[in-house]
C-alpha cells in the first residue's frame, strides 16, 4: 500500500481529482462561475480545485500555495452540481490501481 504521506502521491491524486472536476464541468456545459454559483463556492475555489492547488499562507502571512485538499462537503456539493456520485469524483483512474 502506498504511503499516504508521500507528497508525490498527494499531488497526483489532487491533479486527478481536479482534472475529473474540470472534465465533468465542461461536459455539463458549465463555466467555472456557473459551477461556483450552483455549489456556493467561489470561482477562485473552483479554479483552485481544477488546478489542484490551494492559496494557503505561511506563518508570516505570505502566500504559500500547496496541493489542493477539498473538504468533504465541497466534494459532495461538486458531485451534486455535476450530477455524479461523490465516489465518481474521488475514484482512482484504472491505470493507477
Amino acid at each position: 500500500m502506498p504511503n499516504r504521506g508521500d507528497p508525490q502521491l498527494r499531488e497526483e491524486r489532487a491533479r486527478e481529482f481536479g482534472e475529473r472536476v474540470r472534465a465533468l464541468r465542461k461536459s455539463a456545459g458549465m463555466t467555472q462561475e456557473q459551477l461556483a454559483d450552483v455549489t456556493g463556492l467561489s470561482r477562485n475555489q473552483v479554479q483552485n480545485i481544477e488546478l489542484s492547488r490551494n492559496n494557503a499562507r505561511d506563518e508570516s502571512g505570505k502566500l504559500s500555495p500547496g496541493v489542493g485538499n477539498p473538504r468533504f462537503d465541497t466534494i459532495w456539493a461538486l458531485a451534486e452540481a455535476l450530477g455524479v456520485q461523490a465516489e465518481d469524483l474521488v475514484r482512482r483512474d484504472e491505470k493507477a490501481t
